[in-house]
C-alpha cells in the first residue's frame, strides 16, 4: 500500500508526451514556497476553506476523534485527526475535504493505464513526483516495477535528500530523472529548506556520472533565496554533462494549500516571476518551465 495525495491526468510539463503525473506522500524537507504542502503529511490531511464556512459545527459533531473544535474559530488538532472524511461528507457548504488516500500499488497502476493510448501517440508515460517519492521506497519500487512491466516510460521527480542506496534500488526501474537542485550552499539549504546538501550532491554525483543524459536538472527560482546564485548553480549541473537544466520561476500559486492547511506562508506578498526576467540565462542547455 502507498500513500497518494492525487493523481493528475494529461500532465504535459512533467516529462516527454502526454503523461499521468502521481503525486506521492511524505517529504523530507520543508520548503516555504512549496506548491504542494499537503504531500509533508503521509497521511490523508484535512483542509479547511475558511471563506465558505458557515460555522454549523457539523464537522465537530461528525469527527470519531475529537479533533475539530469551535473556539473563535475552527481549528483542527492534526495529531488527533485521521483523514477518515466524515467531516467533509457532513460539511454541505463544501469547506472541508481530504487529500490523499492509501492505495495499493496495483490501484495505482491501473488508474494509471486508462490513459495508454495517449502515452503510445505521444511517447508519453508515467511520471512520479511529490512530496518525495523515494520517502515511501517500498512502495515507489513497487510502482516502478508495475510501470515497466506494462512497458510504461517512467519519470521520477526527486529532490536526491535521501541516502544514495535508496537510489541505487530504484535506479534501474527510471527512464528520466527530473532531479531538482536548490542550492549549493550547505548551511542556507538546511535552514531554509532542512535539506542535506551531502546526501543531495553524492545523490546527484552518482546519478550524473552513471546517466548524464539521463538526467534534467530542475531548479525553482526563488527571490531571496536562490535567486543571486543562479548562475553559480547553473554552471555546477552545466558540468555534469546533464541532458538539460530547467529554471522553473517562482509563483505562489500554491499560497491557497497553505491557508487551507493553516500554516503560515512566507511568500504571501510575494508577487509570481515572470519568464522575462530569466531570460539573459537561457542557452541551448538551459530552458524556462513553469
Amino acid at each position: 500500500m502507498i500513500s497518494v495525495s492525487n493523481i493528475e491526468r494529461f500532465a504535459t510539463h512533467d516529462g516527454p508526451g502526454i503523461r499521468t503525473t502521481v503525486f506521492l506522500k511524505g517529504c523530507y524537507l520543508h520548503c516555504p514556497w512549496c506548491a504542494n504542502p499537503e504531500t509533508w503529511f503521509l497521511k490523508p490531511v484535512l483542509m479547511h476553506k475558511k471563506q465558505l464556512c458557515v460555522g454549523c459545527r457539523q464537522c465537530e459533531k461528525a469527527c470519531p476523534n475529537k479533533a475539530i473544535s469551535f473556539q473563535k474559530d475552527w481549528r483542527v488538532e492534526r495529531a488527533r485527526c485521521q483523514g477518515c472524511g466524515l467531516c467533509a461528507a457532513c460539511c454541505l457548504p463544501g469547506a472541508l475535504s481530504i487529500s490523499g488516500e492509501v492505495m495499493s500499488e496495483e490501484q495505482v497502476i491501473r488508474e494509471v493505464m486508462k490513459d495508454l493510448d495517449y502515452y503510445r501517440e505521444s511517447n508519453g508515460g508515467v511520471t512520479f513526483s511529490g512530496g518525495e517519492p523515494l520517502y515511501q521506497k517500498e512502495g515507489l519500487k513497487r510502482l516502478l516495477s508495475l510501470a515497466k512491466g506494462n512497458g510504461l516510460h517512467t519519470v521520477l521527480e526527486t529532490t536526491g535528500n535521501y541516502p544514495l542506496e535508496d537510489l541505487r534500488e530504484i535506479e534501474q526501474y527510471v527512464d528520466l530523472f527530473l532531479f531538482d537542485l536548490k542550492h549549493v550552499d550547505e548551511r542556507k539549504l538546511a535552514e531554509v529548506t532542512g535539506g542535506d546538501l551531502k546526501k543531495i550532491m553524492a545523490c546527484f554525483g552518482w546519478l550524473s556520472e552513471k546517466r548524464p543524459q539521463d538526467v534534467i536538472v530542475r531548479i525553482p527560482v526563488i527571490p531571496g533565496f536562490n535567486d543571486d546564485a543562479l548562475t553559480e548553480l547553473i554552471d555546477y549541473a552545466r558540468s555534469r554533462n546533464v541532458r538539460e537544466i530547467n529554471l522553473l520561476p517562482f509563483h505562489n500559486l500554491g499560497k491557497n494549500k497553505w491557508q487551507q492547511l493553516y500554516l503560515p506562508y512566507q511568500y504571501e506578498n510575494e508577487k509570481s516571476m515572470s519568464r522575462e526576467s530569466l531570460q539573459k540565462y537561457i542557452s541551448d542547455d538551459v530552458t524556462i518551465g513553469g
